[in-house]
């Protein structure tokens, strides 16, 4: 609505600027006073508080019904809720009402923490599961270059801030360190069905309709580029270290004998194991960091975790690799409590603009908008590489990513080895601005001159002219269907009521209100397909022009898995003949099928409702005093209450024994250090996590 003022109750009149809905569809919804955001009248004195800043849907109720007996959200829930700047790669402000439930009662089980929590609309599964990696990965690159490549062709961004200014200086080679911790798995509901965050929603209300960049970028400087599609709540660690480049070449070690010493056991969090290969490692390490002592400095890019925890990451102690593990266990038990978005796939934000006067419009601006912003970050602004390094642009800056054996701000220092010197590759200068309109349409063009091609090297590939029409064609359709958006003079007064609600489906283009002329589009939702006319018009005489249409079932949806039951794979809809793989949390055990099948029906078989997640049955007491005796327990155990527990590592003393280490309320990792001296430790070990297999070392604890 284009202005409304408060007032004291539901129920009381409107000062507006059009009329709200009328007839039944009045009865169908209600307007939050506070903001002008509507919701369905069925949420009103529901118990929950569906208008998310004041509350207005629960005020002065004289009956008031109960739909859940439970409100509490999976911890830090609302992450999932968060917009996303995909350039500065910073978390932005809430644009989805995490805490609006739509009426239902859905609920979901933690096996960690013993308890059930409600599920909002927003969230079309949730899944708490913990997934640690108790193995660190390794990867090798022999320039800043080769690495950015990688993540351009990998993680879909070439985002890389190089905080190291020696490197600078000399050619530097990398190794990254990455590891992550889940405590949960999330998808979001598609756009249609998310209910948006007040705040979010006022500032869409607000939008102008004219295009005006600095007012739709304030917009994104808040909430960001996108939103959450899905993603896990949990922690990252990733820690990238340099070696010197000409100490490599000078000592004869390659990226494969590096390889070659992290593949066979070499972690200097976790495990040290003394090769040749990774004694030149160490000496690398620490040669290339210019720290004192035994410790190497790498630049960290940690996820998740207490400040406290991800403080001291950045060091390793090459000579107490317990005092690594000590902290690495302690950044990772600490992710439970301060989890953040990892693995996270993400929508465009423009495609949450719904439910504001002329909001296809306003999309089609925000969507500009963006395009826009980001094209503020193209490296075209830059001045040319040498030596065939790529430039980008970090924050307000340009860098250059240099390759093998070249280095220097503008990669103008050392010996391009791996290509031809004197070949230089054509790249593309900006676009020049759009012309004068001239027949209806206007031009631009780009030169290949950052840097011209030169030596024999490549030209530059696309088009170097572009040409469209003077006004962007779907502004053409929304000027026909919507006239009032782009002539203010036009100020609609004759409204229909909201248009017929579609089983499974939804309105695509949805709005707080439906001048006469305006056209909806029908959609459905994931797992159906839309048979019939997807187009309804209100007419002028108040009535919505529809035909027959309906949502027919394509696929099997993600079941409801209660009490524990947890899936793999885990997605919105599966094909006839896909699986899901069933199991339990730790301290359960599953009765019933281990996996269920999407049948040609798009029925689930068995029914998952005949598969539980069941707790052991605890043996009666005995009536008569029996004799308690001690468990016998291994070597890293103790006894406490009867039971082998795992000792803590201060208890081990020199017993040779493995340690363990309890993580993350019931997940163990095993923490083994290896030294070359052979030993008797080659049974094979049952642990929680998996069995430690013939290790052919002497076994300690840490």
């Amino acid at each position: 609505m284009a202005s409304m003022e408060a007032t004291p109750a539901l129920g009381m009149p409107l000062k507006q600027d059009h009329a709200p809905p009328q007839g039944d569809a009045q009865q169908k919804m209600a307007v939050v006073i506070a903001s002008g955001q509507c919701i369905s009248r069925s949420l009103v004195c529901n118990g929950d508080q569906d208008c998310e800043e004041d509350g207005a849907d629960e005020d002065r109720c004289e009956e008031r019904k109960t739909v859940c007996d439970i409100d509490k959200t999976p911890l830090n829930s609302e992450l999932t809720g968060a917009g996303f700047d995909i350039i500065t790669g910073e978390t932005k402000g809430r644009v989805i009402h995490t805490k609006s439930f739509g009426g239902q009662c859905r609920k979901v089980f933690s096996g960690d923490r013993r308890e059930y929590y409600r599920l909002s609309e927003s969230v079309l599964a949730y899944n708490f599961q913990v997934k640690v990696q108790n193995d660190f990965s390794y990867e090798f690159f022999n320039s800043t270059w080769s690495y950015m490549k990688h993540k351009e062709r990998y993680e879909n961004s070439n985002k890389y801030k190089q905080t190291q200014n020696e490197n600078l200086q000399k050619s530097k080679q990398l190794m990254v360190v990455e590891n992550s911790v889940e405590v949960a798995q999330f998808i979001n509901n598609r756009p249609d069905f998310l209910t948006l965050a007040e705040p979010f929603w006022k500032e869409l209300f607000n939008l102008p309709v004219v295009y005006e960049y600095s007012v739709y970028r304030r917009l994104i400087e808040h909430f960001g580029t996108h939103f959450l599609h899905s993603g896990s709540l949990g922690g990252h660690y990733k820690v990238i270290f340099y070696m010197d480049t000409d100490k490599m070449k000078a000592e004869g070690v390659s990226i494969t004998d590096l390889y070659k010493c992290t593949s066979s056991g070499w972690n200097a969090i976790i495990v040290k194991k003394k090769k040749k290969e990774c004694t030149k490692l160490d000496e690398l390490l620490l040669t290339s960091s210019g720290t004192s002592g035994n410790k190497i400095k790498g630049d960290p890019y940690i996820e998740g975790g207490s400040p406290s925890a991800v403080a001291g990451l950045s060091y390793l102690d090459l000579n107490n690799p317990a005092g690594n593990s000590q902290m690495y266990t302690s950044w990772a038990a600490s992710v439970t409590d301060y989890p953040r978005v990892i693995k996270k796939k993400l929508t465009p934000l423009y495609d949450l603009v719904k439910e504001v006067p002329c909001s296809s419009v306003k999309k089609h601006y925000l969507k500009h908008a963006i395009e826009e912003y980001m094209a503020e970050n193209d490296p075209c602004k830059c001045q040319p590489c040498q030596n065939g390094g790529e430039a980008a642009v970090e924050g307000t800056q340009c860098v250059c990513y240099c390759k093998p054996y070249t280095f220097g701000a503008a990669c103008e220092l050392g010996t391009l080895v791996q290509d031809q010197p004197g070949v230089v590759d054509g790249q593309w200068s900006c676009w020049s601005s759009w012309s004068a309109c001239s027949g209806g349409r206007k031009s631009r063009s780009r030169s290949c001159n950052n840097p011209s091609p030169r030596g024999g090297g490549k030209a530059c590939l696309g088009e170097q002219h572009e040409s469209k029409p003077c006004e962007d064609e779907e502004l053409q359709h929304l000027r026909l269907i919507e006239p009032h958006c782009f002539d203010l003079s036009i100020k609609p007064t004759e409204f229909c009521s909201p248009p017929p609600l579609l089983e499974n489906g939804f309105v695509q283009n949805a709005e707080n209100s439906y001048p006469v002329g305006k056209n909806i589009v029908y959609a459905c939702k994931h797992g159906y397909s839309l048979v019939g006319d997807p187009v309804a018009k209100c007419l002028s005489n108040l009535q919505w022009q529809v035909g027959e249409r309906y949502c027919h079932e394509t696929a099997c949806l993600l079941p409801d898995l209660e009490g524990g039951l947890q899936g793999e794979p885990w997605k919105p809809v599966y094909e006839i003949g896909e699986r899901i793989t069933l199991s339990c949390p730790h301290g359960m055990h599953l009765e019933g099928a281990h996996s269920i099948l999407c049948e040609p029906s798009l029925k689930w078989s068995p029914d998952v409702k005949t598969i539980q997640c069941k707790r052991p049955l605890q043996p009666s007491v005995p009536s008569v005093k029996t004799e308690v005796t001690d468990p016998k327990c291994q070597p890293w155990e103790k006894v406490h209450q009867s039971q082998c527990v795992c000792k803590m590592p201060y208890e081990c003393g020199h017993s040779p024994s493995v340690s363990f280490m309890k993580l993350i309320r019931g997940i163990y990792l095993y923490l083994i250090s290896l030294f070359s001296t052979p030993s008797t430790c080659l049974a094979e070990v049952d642990v929680q996590n998996g069995p430690v297999r013939h290790q052919k070392f002497q076994c300690k604890c840490l």
